[in-house]
């Protein structure tokens, strides 16, 4: 658990992981049969899951308890599909937020038939927002990284607790974070490239845990460097 003073790093060397055939997952927490000590979710983040699929190939999401699942395409595209549904078409640049049930039965798809694919699923436990219905149980929301050296926010679900950034940066190129709740978990994972964040040398697939700091700075240590921020992952009825 964080202190006022703590600040963890995840090394992308020590996540854990699983293979099987046409699958990869490397795991920052704790997840399924993985289990590690330090390794406990974070505030309201629950899953960051580095994940791989060869082409063709299909991985189901088994869900035990209503969540919200973010899915971010790194590498090519990802199809998405609730049973007794159309599939969601997900591109590199769009990020997929949705409100996941127990009951229902998803499912993510490579649609290349010789391109392997990346991308990040992250779960967030917001039992606030979880405990309201909502009209769509999946929107899709896009960013572009064009325009370097600053952090977009990805809209997602209005009213949950845990807020998306993403941008890419130009070596040297320093910035800051202003995290709006202090006492609140913010986590922060390099996609790519190197990043120095509060004096503290992250590399690719990296992440840092960070609480009771209002004021985030970070400096991009190589071009292209890419740095996604999850913020306001603390529930409000659990401050610790």
């Amino acid at each position: 658990m964080l202190t006022q003073t703590d600040a963890r790093i995840y090394l992308e060397s020590l996540r854990g992981q699983f293979q099987m055939d046409g699958f990869q997952s490397l795991r920052t927490f704790n997840f399924e049969e993985y289990c590690a000590a330090g390794r406990e979710p974070l505030g309201t983040l629950e899953v960051l899951n580095d994940e791989m699929l060869m082409p063709e190939c299909s991985q189901k999401l088994v869900i035990e308890r209503f969540c919200q699942v973010i899915l971010v395409p790194l590498v090519g595209a990802i199809e998405v599909e609730e049973k007794g549904t159309m599939p969601k078409f997900v591109n590199s640049g769009e990020v997929l937020f949705l409100q996941a049930s127990p009951d229902r039965h998803y499912s993510v798809t490579n649609p290349y038939p010789d391109e392997a694919i990346n991308y990040l699923q992250i779960r967030i436990n917001d039992d606030l927002f979880l405990s309201t219905p909502l009209s769509s149980t999946a929107i899709t929301s896009s960013f572009s990284l064009h325009d370097k050296n600053v952090l977009f926010p990805v809209h997602g679900y209005n009213g949950s607790s845990a807020h998306l950034f993403i941008g890419q940066y130009d070596g040297r190129a320093e910035d800051i974070f202003p995290n709006r709740n202090p006492d609140h978990h913010a986590f922060i994972f390099v996609i790519e490239g190197a990043f120095e964040v509060q004096n503290r040398l992250l590399e690719k697939r990296d992440g840092l845990a960070l609480r009771h700091t209002e004021i985030i700075e970070f400096e991009a240590l190589s071009n292209g460097a890419i740095l996604l921020v999850l913020a306001g992952l603390t529930k409000e009825s659990n401050q610790n």
